[in-house]
């Protein structure tokens, strides 16, 4: 698909599989967004944030059997964004289930994906959705953070508490910008290089302190493929969720992937 990527409708703006993504942006990396992996509880108020690990498999294996290799952000970011047939695997938070549930699956399909860590909470849980009446839910130990990192998956820097960084002050804001990198690289002798807007919220002061702080880039959620030459400090993603649940998804489902490794 040559020039601009098309402009979906609303419902659209989402990552389920790749025949139904490539009849709308070819053959253009999407950068993909997950948080959980697995059944989403009764109680959870963000179900579409969870997804099922049948489904992540799927994923996954439609990658590998039509080899569209997981890029890293930093080969996204060096090509301009203009790398095509690949994808960019994210994850925010740092949510336990990533490593029990998603690990597993990278390893096997030899997939690579970036995890966005709110540092303050490792090892804690997900504090700054109380408020929302969201249950707490488990978040990855430092040690769970260095296997996932010995394992050849890399790391960035998701804030230190999760706050709405617009609404912050200016010196707040670049605490929890500078200092999370810093500690990251501390705890974990990992360069780290990107960055995850937390909620997605960003203005022109917090993409100016992540790039003055030695980011190369940083995520938000505004849905879509990025063009070449895109803003590297402002770089739109897909959020992956479960299709609807009707005749066609499900057909499409029950379909084999053919991975026999």
């Amino acid at each position: 698909m040559a020039g601009l990527p098309q402009l979906p409708s609303k419902q659209d703006n989402s990552y389920t599989h790749l025949s139904h993504y490539r009849k709308i942006y070819g053959d253009k990396t999407p950068i993909l967004m997950y948080h959980h992996i697995g059944k989403s509880p009764k109680e959870s108020k963000f179900p579409s944030l969870w997804v099922p690990s049948l489904l992540f498999e799927r994923q996954l294996g439609e990658f590998w059997s039509l080899e569209w290799p997981a890029i890293t952000l930093g080969e996204y970011v060096a090509a301009s964004c203009s790398v095509c047939r690949g994808v960019i695997l994210t994850f925010d938070d740092g949510y336990q289930s990533v490593f029990t549930r998603a690990l597993p699956l990278l390893t096997r399909f030899k997939m690579r994906a970036i995890l966005f860590i709110v540092v303050d909470y490792i090892g804690k849980s997900n504090e700054w959705d109380r408020p929302l009446g969201e249950p707490s839910h488990k978040l990855m130990s430092k040690e769970e953070i260095r296997e996932w990192i010995a394992s050849g998956q890399e790391i960035g820097s998701h804030s230190l508490t999760h706050p709405h960084l617009p609404r912050l002050s200016f010196r707040d804001a670049q605490r929890e910008i500078e200092d999370s990198k810093k500690r990251l690289e501390d705890i974990f002798s990992f360069p780290v290089r990107h960055f995850s807007y937390p909620y997605g919220e960003w203005n022109e002061q917090c993409m100016e302190i992540v790039e003055k702080a030695g980011y190369e880039s940083a995520c938000q959620i505004a849905e879509g493929v990025n063009i070449p030459g895109e803003n590297p400090f402002c770089l739109k993603r897909l959020t992956a969720r479960r299709p609807k649940r009707n005749l066609k998804t499900l057909f499409h489902m029950l379909l084999p992937y053919r991975h026999t490794a």
